[in-house]
C-alpha cells in the first residue's frame, strides 16, 4: 500500500541548526560542503526532516537539523526519535558485557534457558546475536504484517513473536548459514533478562546508557517517546499519516529511543575500551560470518553490528524512522543521519543509506563502502 494523499506543500528547508568545530580537526574545513550536501538531500528527496551529525574523535564537526518534525514545529537537534536496530547493538554489547562478568558464555547453548526451542542444544547465544541460528524472522510473515498494518498500536508480547518466527521451518543447520533475523534478538533479549534478573531496558540502561552518559536515551516498555519528538510519517496503511506513536514492541527489544548527540556518543564508543575489553572487542567484530549466506570479508554481520571494509554501522528503519548510526575506527570518525518522509517520498527507500554513502565520499573516499551496501 504505497501511495499519497495531496496536501499542502512540506515547508521544506525550514530551520537549521549549524555548529563547525574549530579545532583544527581534519574533517572541521568539509564543513560548508557537508552543510549544502545534507540541505540538498533534504529538498531532492523531499523528505519532511533530516538530522544529521558528524564527528571526528571526540570533537562535533557538525550538527544540523533541518525540515518539520510536525507542520509549522521546525525539527531539532535535540528531538527524541526511534532507534530501531541500534538497540541490536547495545544488546551485542550487553551479551559482551555480561559474558565479561562471567554471568554467561557467547557459545552457551540455548537450552540452558530454553529447551524446548528448535536446535536449542545446538543454537549458542552467538550464533543468535550474528543470525547464524537459522530461526526464520516474523517479519517476514505475512500474518505478521497484515496483523501490524491492522492495528499498528498493539503490545506484542515476546512469546508471540517467538511463535511466529519459529512457524517456519528452518532453512539450514545452525551455524552454517546466515539470516536477519528479528526473532534471534528477541530470544536473545528474553535470555539477557532472566540471566540479568532485570527487563532488558533497566539492563541496558545500567550497562550502557549509565556509563557513556547517555541521559537522553532509554528503553520504554510502552510507544512513550520523550518530549521534545521528533514526529514520523508512513504510507504503509495507503495514507500519509503520523505514525509517531505506533508501538515498537514488535521489534522488542529494539524499542530505544534517543537523540542525535546521545547516538553520536555511542557510535564513538564503537571500538574503543568505553564499554568492552579488548578481548571483547574482537568477538564483537569477528568474521565469523564473512563466508556465509551471502556475506563476504568486506560485508558481513558481527554481534549485532554491520561490519562494512572497516566500517560499523546499523541501518533501522521502524515506524517512519531511518537511521543510519557508522563509526570507522581507523579515522575515528562517527556519523549519524535520521530521515523522516514527506507526502511524496518512496517509502521503501533507505534515504539515510544513500546519504550516507555520499558522505563518505566526501570525508573517507579512501575507506569505500561495498556497492552491495544498500
Amino acid at each position: 500500500m504505497e501511495r499519497n494523499l495531496d496536501r499542502r506543500q512540506w515547508l521544506g528547508a525550514a530551520v537549521a541548526s549549524l555548529t563547525c568545530a574549530h579545532s583544527g580537526l581534519a574533517f572541521a574545513d568539509h564543513g560548508p560542503r557537508l552543510t549544502e550536501l545534507f540541505r540538498e538531500a533534504h529538498r531532492k528527496h523531499e523528505l519532511a526532516a533530516l538530522l544529521a551529525g558528524v564527528w571526528s574523535q571526540d570533537e562535533k564537526v557538525l550538527t544540523i537539523a533541518l525540515g518539520e518534525s510536525m507542520t509549522g514545529v521546525p525539527a531539532a537537534e535535540d528531538m527524541h526519535l526511534r532507534a530501531g536496530g541500534v538497540a541490536y547493538t547495545c544488546v551485542g554489547m550487553l551479551l559482551l558485557r555480561l559474558a565479561e562478568k562471567g554471568s554467561l558464555k557467547l557459545d552457551d547453548p540455548l537450552a540452558r534457558w530454553y529447551p524446548k526451542l528448535p536446535q536449542a542444544e545446538t543454537v549458542t547465544l552467538r550464533m543468535l546475536a550474528n543470525c547464524t541460528s537459522a530461526y526464520p524472522d516474523y517479519v517476514r510473515s505475512k500474518d505478521f504484517l497484515a496483523a501490524v498494518l491492522k492495528d499498528p498500536f498493539r503490545q506484542w508480547r515476546p512469546q508471540e513473536l517467538i511463535d511466529l518466527g519459529l512457524a517456519t521451518p528452518l532453512p539450514y543447520k545452525p551455524g552454517t548459514g546466515w539470516n536477519y533475523s528479528h526473532t534471534n534478538f528477541v530470544i536473545l533479549g528474553e535470555v539477557l533478562r532472566q540471566v540479568g534478573g532485570k527487563p532488558v531496558g533497566a539492563l541496558l540502561e545500567q550497562e550502557i546508557f549509565q556509563p557513556l552518559g547517555l541521559k537522553e536515551t532509554e528503553s520504554p516498555s510502552t510507544a512513550a517517546v520523550r518530549s521534545p519528538v521528533l514526529h514520523a510519517f508512513s504510507t504503509d496503511r495507503g495514507v500519509y499519516e503520523d505514525c509517531t506513536y505506533w508501538n515498537p514492541s514488535w521489534a522488542y527489544p529494539a524499542q530505544m529511543t534517543s537523540t542525535l548527540h546521545d547516538l553520536g556518543a555511542l557510535a564513538r564508543a564503537l571500538g574503543t575500551d568505553k564499554l568492552l575489553s579488548e578481548k571483547s572487542r574482537k568477538e564483537q567484530l569477528a568474521p565469523t560470518t564473512a563466508a556465509l549466506g551471502g556475506m563476504r570479508k568486506d560485508l558481513y554481520y558481527g554481534l549485532g553490528i554491520i561490519v562494512l571494509n572497516g566500517w560499523l554501522v546499523q541501518n533501522p528503519q521502524i515506524n517512519g524512522y531511518n537511521t543510519i548510526f557508522a563509526h570507522l575506527p581507523s579515522k575515528r570518525l562517527s556519523i549519524v543521519i535520521t530521515t523522516t518522509l514527506g507526502p511524496k517520498t518512496k517509502p521503501d527507500t533507505a534515504y539515510s543509506t544513500l546519504i550516507f554513502k555520499e558522505v563518505v565520499k566526501l570525508l573517507a573516499a579512501d575507506v569505500p563502502l561495498p556497492d552491495a551496501f544498500k
